[in-house]
Order: structure tokens, then sequence, then C-alpha cells
């Protein structure tokens, strides 16, 4: 029998345990990277390098962190800013874009669309400026480019820091030359910089005009013959401008001559904006084959490599861009898919009357579907995976066929997000 103790005597005091407490802000900058790697979103990432300082630098002081983040996670779509008829009275004015946000499983992302201003209303409080008669003309790197028909002014927005600056739109001054539509330019080393490019042409010729948030100015570059003009070209030929795209560092036109590409073919324009040096290439002939009966569109693959997507009743082809060694470019067709059946399985049994692509980015195609009902302007949206080839149903919404995609972008490392980030 085990002997009582004694009631006098407590028993004897347990060693303290000894706890080493490691605080956030103390972790390793390259521990700290690793655990962001597994972060599911950009959007969580922000967040994330908002909780201090020391985290906030983790993130910005790391070029090669940055860019295995944007392998592992592409920019996420944040939703499409749509050109929406105006009401019958207003039908003289241009469409007005409409955000329709993306539906999102990662909270992080709601976050983001909620804080950003993309129904533009600090667009509106400017005095210079009328958003009556705003229309959207492009959508690169978080901006957006919006020109003002009725003040002839052009601004640069960002929806997600508010941020935007408006400059004078520039006037060709010579009666026949031709401007397409200008493209916005943004650089990945210095976030807040930009330049918007005009593209002007001629019966002949090309020239790029640049406006630089460096300088605010215009400059002109000089005229380019264009190499590609039928042989038996005459003063009555035209470059007709059939669409522009953005990959890499490169700017893409398709075009032909006067719109009769079935004898005189389809070709692309690129202009480098690191050297600003025009290039030219042939498509391939079978979209000289296809006449009249298709639509097509200049985009860019997941892998940001420039892609041609085009619809043919209701067939779909991807053309893809290779270089030479000697550094020109060609185009291949890459596949081509029937789209009938898996249309009628996500919209039902309805007569399909067209099928026309208005946006390829990221390795989506948007797709505009006619079901030849009477409710004016409303199609159904459908995003194409290039990849796969699959088809999802976006909404179904009266547009009038300008669809352009805002994707998340890097936030800049000294502005905006970060630079608001305090330490904890």
């Amino acid at each position: 029998m085990a002997a009582s103790r004694s009631p006098t005597h407590p028993p004897p005091a347990k060693s303290p345990t000894t706890y080493n407490p490691t605080y956030i802000n103390c972790i390793s900058r390259d521990i700290l990277r690793e655990i962001f790697l597994r972060l599911p979103s950009l959007g969580t990432l922000v967040r994330a390098a908002c909780t201090c300082r020391a985290w906030r630098d983790a993130v910005v002081s790391s070029p090669k962190f940055r860019c295995q983040f944007r392998n592992l996670h592409p920019a996420p779509l944040l939703g499409l800013f749509i050109e929406v008829p105006n009401p019958p009275r207003s039908r003289i004015l241009p469409a007005t874009p409409i955000f329709f946000p993306a539906v999102f499983r990662d909270r992080d992302l709601v976050t983001v669309v909620r804080g950003g201003d993309f129904q533009l209303t600090s667009i509106q409080e400017r005095s210079e400026v009328s958003l009556p008669g705003t229309i959207m003309i492009d959508s690169r790197h978080g901006y957006v480019l919006l020109i003002h028909c009725v003040d002839r002014l052009l601004t640069v927005f960002n929806p997600l820091l508010r941020w935007s600056k408006t400059f004078g739109l520039y006037e060709e001054t010579i009666r026949h030359v031709q401007l397409a539509n200008p493209q916005l330019v943004c650089s990945d080393e210095d976030p807040m910089s930009f330049r918007v490019v005009f593209l002007g042409h001629d019966n002949s010729r090309v020239r790029a005009t640049v406006f630089s948030s460096k300088t605010l100015e215009w400059s002109i570059l000089p005229w380019v013959e264009v190499p590609t003009m039928p042989p038996n070209g005459s003063q009555d030929r035209w470059i007709e401008i059939e669409g522009c795209t953005q990959a890499n560092r490169f700017l893409y036109w398709v075009y032909t001559h006067n719109q009769i590409h079935f004898q005189d073919g389809w070709f692309t324009m690129a202009l480098d904006t690191t050297t600003m040096e025009f290039a030219f290439a042939e498509l391939p002939p079978i979209l000289n084959e296809e006449c009249w009966s298709f639509h097509l569109h200049l985009g860019e693959m997941k892998d940001t490599s420039p892609c041609i997507v085009y619809v043919s009743d209701f067939n779909v082809g991807v053309l893809l861009c290779a270089t030479e060694g000697d550094g020109a470019q060609s185009w291949y067709i890459d596949k081509v898919s029937e789209l009938h059946t898996q249309i009628t399985e996500l919209l039902g049994d309805a007569p399909l009357v067209e099928v026309d692509v208005v946006e390829v980015t990221s390795g989506f195609a948007y797709l505009a579907v006619d079901m030849g009902d009477e409710t004016l302007d409303f199609r159904w949206l459908l995003s194409l995976c290039l990849e796969t080839m699959e088809l999802d149903k976006q909404f179904r919404v009266a547009f009038i066929g300008a669809v352009y995609p805002y994707i998340m972008a890097w936030p800049p490392a000294n502005y905006g997000t970060f630079a608001q980030c305090d330490d904890a």
C-alpha cells in the first residue's frame, strides 16, 4: 500500500516550459516568399503583403519572386466591360461601357472588385470631361483607355487605383490619312508610365504616332511603305485595318486591301514597341477561301504569344505565329473545331443565326451568339478556351459588339495599394 502524502506538504512544483515566440515580422524573406507562392491568387497576395511593412518589402524587392508568382498564378479576370446601347432618346451618343464582374470563389478577388471604381464615377467628377459620349477603346495592364468624343480628349484610367490621366486627342492634319483606334502600351518595369499609339495609314503607307506619359507630348514617326501591296496596286486601293492586339512587346494589326481579301489576301503588320519598327507577314490562304463568311479577331494566348481566332459559320479556327531564324514571323493554322454541337448543348435547340468572335485575350476567345429571336441587340456571350476548345456560358446581354476584358495587373510597388501599407 502506497504511503499517503502529508496534507501539510504540497507536491513538488513542475518545471516551467520555455516558449520561444516567433513574430510574423521576424520570418525571413526567403521563407515568406515560399509561403506566398502557395497563395491562391494575386488578390490574396496583395492582402497578405499589406499585413506589415516587412511582408510588403519581401514581395516588392524581388523581381524573381514576382515572375515566379505570375507563372504559377495567371492574372485573374475581374470582369468584362461591354458596350451597352443607350436608351432610344440617347441613341445619338456612343454606347456606354458597362462593367460585368466575373463570378469568384476567391473572396479576396471579390474584395478587389468591390474596392474598384468600375462605374467610372471618379472620371465623372472631373470637370474637363463629360461622361456622355465616352467610349472605351482598350483595356490593358490594369488600365482602360477612354475617348471623350464631345471633348476630343483621351483618358487613361486605373479603376483599382482610381488614378487617371487626361490629355488631348491627336488630330491628323493630312486629309487622306486614316487613323486606326489607338492602343495602350504599358510597362512592367514602370507600371505608372504608359504610351498611346495611333496607327495612321493611306493607300500604301503606315506610320505610328505616339503619346508618352513621360513627356506629355505626341511624336510622329516616319512613314513606312507597305511591302505587301498587290502587284497591280493602283491609287484607289486602300489599306483596310480589321483589328489590333498586343502580345509580348508587339502591336499587331490585321489588314487587307480595299476589302477584296479574296483577291489580295489578308496580312499582318507588327510594330515592335521597343524599336518602333514595322514587320509584315501574310496570313494562310484558308482565310481567302472563306471569302465573306467569317469573322476574325487578333488576341493572345495564355503565354502572351499572339494568335488569331476566326469563326466561319459554326467552325472556329486558331492561328498561331512562329518566328523564323532570321526574325521573320509567319502564321499557321493550329486547330479548327466545330461549335454547333457545343452551342446547342449550352443554349438549347433554338435556331442559331450567327456566331461572332468579339475578343481574344489570355487564351480565351469571347463569342457573341445571335439566337435569332425578336429581342433587339440581346446575344449570348460565351467563352472558348483556346487550349481545350471547350465552351462556357457567361451571360445574355444587350450589347453592340465591343467587349473589353479587365484583367488584374500587378500593383505598382511604390504607388496605390502597396504604398498604403502600414507597419504592423
